[in-house]
């Protein structure tokens, strides 16, 4: 509480530029948007490039006979990964291509034997599938609901900040004060967001995102201890709108002159 009576005293009583930081600009939120949209391409590739063949596989698997047909195909091996396109010809002149992926990495040719459906000609295979069914299918998955996790997560963050961004216009050039505002410290690399909550405008309790660089504004304000990565930051509050903007440590979030940041350093050490 006195620590807020200090600020209150020194903070700026005239009107306020408020800005945003380099990590939330135009081209940063452009990248996150990209980043998700990317990430769910190729969670969707992923997913039509293997679930139909593994769906095939499966069926085959239930009533499999073999059969002598005609086999071409190549197979690269990268790392313990190996990516193979066969053609299988059948008696009867159908051809049929497939791809399949293999957890393996072998170096040498594969042996294969064709394997068709009893109950369906029609869906042919290689016992190589067959085998690798599972195990594909297994880390197909776990691959795509890890994309589409990353994608989630770029998405939340730039729909959060955007929200911030919002907040930023329609306070900027008003009366600001000072707040202390509980946050979630996430930090990726240089990088550093701060998750909080606040009530908008229409009085939702929604998730809002600040994004700072370690190097060129040093990350939020920190009040107090910093228990894991909770704790309480320095942010203000416009005359419009009671979403708090954080503040950051070199105080380039409002276009405070030299004095006012040495009275707030001041008061904040």
């Amino acid at each position: 509480m006195a620590l807020m009576n200090k600020l209150v005293e020194v903070f700026p009583t005239r009107p306020l530029k408020v800005m945003n930081l380099k990590q939330e600009g135009s081209m940063h939120q452009i990248r996150r948007l990209l980043a998700a949209i990317i990430l769910f391409a190729l969670a969707l590739f992923m997913a039509i490039r293997n679930y139909p063949g593994l769906i095939d596989d499966y069926k085959i698997s239930q009533n499999p006979v073999v059969v002598d047909y005609d086999v071409e195909g190549t197979c690269r091996a990268r790392r313990i990964v190996d990516n193979c396109s066969v053609k299988i010809t059948t008696d009867t002149g159908q051809v049929i291509k497939r791809d399949y992926t293999f957890i393996g990495g072998k170096k040498g040719n594969y042996q294969v034997v064709t394997v068709a459906s009893a109950d369906d000609p029609s869906l042919v295979t290689i016992n190589l599938a067959i085998d690798n069914m599972r195990t594909v299918f297994l880390t197909t998955t776990v691959l795509i609901l890890l994309l589409l996790l990353v994608t989630w997560m770029s998405l939340g963050c730039f729909l959060r900040t955007h929200k911030m961004i919002k907040v930023i216009k329609e306070i900027n050039g008003q009366k600001l004060t000072p707040v202390i505002v509980p946050v979630k410290l996430v930090s990726y690399g240089k990088i550093i967001t701060a998750l909080y909550r606040a009530s908008n405008a229409q009085g939702i309790n929604a998730k809002y995102a600040a994004n700072f660089n370690k190097d060129s504004n040093g990350g939020p304000i920190i009040i107090g201890d910093k228990i894991r990565n909770k704790c309480n930051v320095l942010a203000v509050v416009g005359e419009s709108n009671s979403v708090p903007i954080l503040l950051d440590q070199e105080f380039m979030r409002c276009d405070f002159t030299y004095n006012e940041m040495q009275a707030l350093k001041e008061a904040l050490s």
